[in-house]
């Protein structure tokens, strides 16, 4: 139930007042990755790339993007099973959760999955290598501003007991 009212809630906050406020153009937060990033572990990954993939076509269906949120969902949602959770977890500790890493190691890990997600969100919308550098600049500036929401995230959520 607090996943699914989760999933709610970052649908709602990014379609309904994320995407509404303009932030000089450059600047776009997508906070609605951060459930990916905390589905559990005990998920098969086949259930991790369906919901990633849900989560993103209703983005799609909402921004009229085509596509290139569910694609970008679907990519962090296998680099999570693939990299994240295989690198930080043992056999007996197999019910860690992303959320509950290390301040430090949630900010670096968080990142480079923010960077990837948007660069691939921001090249496919432009789809143009002659669009290369303003796709950098745009991804760094709009992850900056994501994980700036996902550590205010990390701070407000209960911690593990």
């Amino acid at each position: 139930m607090k996943r699914l009212k989760l999933f709610f809630w970052v649908i709602f906050f990014q379609i309904f007042i994320l995407n509404n406020i303009q932030f000089s153009g450059y600047i776009n937060p997508y906070y609605y990755i951060i459930f990916i990033l905390t589905i559990s572990n005990k998920n098969s990954g086949s259930i991790i790339l369906l919901l990633s993939f849900l989560l993103g076509l209703t983005i799609d269906v909402f921004s009229n993007s085509y596509g290139a949120h569910a694609f970008s969902s679907v990519l962090i949602g296998y680099l999570k099973i693939k990299w994240i959770d295989k690198k930080y977890i043992s056999d007996a500790d197999d019910m860690f959760e992303f959320i509950h890493f290390s301040m430090d190691r949630f900010i670096i890990n968080s990142f480079i999955i923010i960077l990837i997600h948007h660069f691939s969100l921001f090249f496919l919308e432009r789809f143009s290598f002659n669009e290369f550098f303003s796709v950098l600049s745009i991804t760094l500036i709009s992850s900056i501003f994501t994980l700036i929401l996902f550590i205010i995230h990390k701070v407000c959520s209960p911690k593990k007991s």
